[in-house]
């Protein structure tokens, strides 16, 4: 019987012990999946998208139904532009947990947007602003103006221009990587653009920001044998450094506009100039209105100057500037020709800059047309769209959207316009032989009556 009684206690303490194992096993596993996804999501913030990617699936491998690692992965892919996968992924989210986080119907309702299904999108970023009880995020959130521009998309979509040709550049200008901030110059023999993409100086990626590689200007010129564009170049001298460097645009004598951001030497990103010998090579870059070191330091302020364009006779400088004091993130701002000198900057004002982002501004030659990209207005059929306004300096028109197929429910960030207007060479997303990122297209316009 004592044998029996210990044998007993012996099975009793080994059940026991066994359960408390797995106990802890269970727990354990537990900690690596919330440990993973705490990596995911400290590194989507921190821009490194793709490891953030990574720590995610890694989660899902060890837990096949986390919602919050499928919710992850849901918002990775939307930043990759990824959004059949997002969708996916943010499905399978809401399946397992509907509550999994509170932006899950935003995220939603922004997937749906950028695929072009209106209606669903309306149904989501609603949902998500009937819930929300903070007004201020949702004014963060710009929910009422992305309800506006979703029913603003609706009517242009249907008024899409028929007569617009779009063209990508094809794998000459393009690559896997992202390319953007196309430009031609006056004569027509130049064309530039910016590239993100494993040949640039240095080769390097931006580890403090998001992976990528760092920017280089590429130069291609115009063959009048072969009627294309040369095999382009970065190897422009000193325009290009191991850091940040993109193109902006040419002025009238072939200077070139460039953006820099370099450790140590610029600011959070300043605007320089490039100006062309008679054997045709560029020189240093200098910054802007640099013989003029007043107005120079408050063309390129301690904020973040992205885009400039000068007018062909160099009476005014555009440039973009997310300084304080503005209508909202970043604005388009001016000066002016003043003697030798320039008036201090000024806030192109409200009826073109808004409360979000002015991305890309681009004078015409002409003196007369006004190029810009925004994220702000109630008119537009999604993310970035073009703009242009007609009646010259200090008169410009409301702004006109360029309408589909132009602007899509993607991003279109930069544009260039040539001489003759017919031709406009846009950066975008869009579905027509698209290389894998943002591509360089040239759009046919001539449609266009820029009154």
């Amino acid at each position: 019987m004592k044998i029996n009684i210990q044998l007993l206690f012996l099975i009793l303490f080994l059940k026991i012990s066994f359960l408390n194992f797995g106990q802890d096993n269970n727990f354990i596993e537990k900690t690596k999946v919330q440990h993973k996804i705490n990596e995911g999501r400290n590194n989507f913030y921190s821009h490194n998208v793709k490891t953030a990617l990574l720590n995610y699936k890694e989660a899902l491998a060890m837990d096949p139904k986390n919602a919050k690692a499928e919710f992850g992965l849901a918002q990775c892919y939307f930043k990759l532009h990824k959004f059949e996968e997002a969708l996916n992924h943010a499905k399978k989210a809401k399946n397992l947990n509907a509550e999994v986080n509170e932006d899950l119907n935003f995220l939603l309702g922004e997937i749906y947007f950028r695929k072009g299904e209106l209606n669903l999108a309306k149904k989501h970023i609603q949902s998500f602003k009937e819930v929300t009880k903070s007004k201020s995020k949702l004014e963060d959130y710009d929910v009422d103006l992305i309800l506006e521009q979703i029913e603003y998309s609706k009517k242009a979509i249907l008024k899409g221009n028929t007569s617009v040709i779009i063209k990508n550049m094809g794998e000459k200008i393009n690559s896997s990587g992202p390319e953007y901030a196309p430009s031609i110059s006056h004569d027509g023999k130049y064309f530039i653009f910016t590239s993100r993409r494993s040949d640039t100086k240095g080769g390097e990626v931006d580890r403090n920001f998001d992976y990528q590689y760092f920017s280089d200007i590429y130069l291609s010129k115009w063959n009048e044998s072969t009627k294309n564009w040369d095999e382009p170049s970065n190897y422009l001298g000193k325009i290009n450094t191991e850091y940040y460097d993109a193109s902006l645009g040419f002025t009238a004598e072939n200077s070139i506009l460039i953006y820099r951001n370099i450790f140590g030497v610029t600011k959070v990103g300043d605007i320089y100039i490039s100006h062309q010998s008679k054997s045709e090579k560029w020189a240093t870059p200098k910054p802007i209105a640099h013989k003029d070191k007043k107005i120079s330091n408050k063309i390129n302020s301690s904020y973040f100057e992205s885009s400039a364009s000068i007018t062909s006779d160099g009476e005014y400088i555009y440039f973009v500037s997310d300084r304080p004091g503005g209508e909202g993130q970043a604005d388009i701002y001016y000066v002016k020709k003043q003697g030798k000198t320039y008036t201090e900057p000024v806030n192109i004002g409200a009826n073109i800059n808004t409360g979000l982002d002015e991305k890309c501004v681009f004078i015409h030659p002409d003196g007369n047309t006004l190029f810009f990209t925004s994220n702000g207005r109630k008119e537009s059929i999604g993310s970035y769209d073009i703009y242009y306004c007609t009646g010259g300096h200090e008169n410009w028109s409301k702004p006109v959207n360029m309408g589909s197929p132009i602007n899509s429910f993607l991003e279109e960030k930069t544009i260039n316009v040539s001489l003759d207007k017919k031709k406009a060479y846009v950066s975008a997303y869009y579905d027509i032989n698209n290389l894998g990122d943002a591509d360089i297209y040239e759009i046919d316009i001539s449609s266009f009556k820029f009154k």
